[in-house]
């Protein structure tokens, strides 16, 4: 559910982000299926090193258990990029 996510991902990504210099999280927001499920989980970052901060992010949401399929998508340059959390 909604608070799950910011137990599970939102707060120890921002700690871990705060503790490193990197950025915080700055919201988030889950959406769910007709049954109630959990269709796709999103989380807002805000980075102040994106070469960093982009491996750091993707490790530490591994790290937290992030399932297979999971992608960060991000701007850059006014470009916007989708790269996978997994390899």
């Amino acid at each position: 559910m909604p608070i799950d996510r910011g137990e599970k991902y939102e707060d120890p990504l921002d700690a871990a982000l705060r503790e490193s210099h990197l950025g915080e999280v700055t919201g988030g927001g889950t959406s769910l299926t007709k049954e109630k499920a959990i269709e796709w989980v999103g989380v807002d970052i805000e980075l102040t090193d994106i070469e960093k901060g982009i491996p750091f992010v993707k490790n530490k949401l591994r790290q937290l258990g992030a399932p297979k399929g999971s992608t960060l998508e991000y701007e850059l340059r006014g470009k916007k990029i989708s790269t996978p959390v997994h390899h």
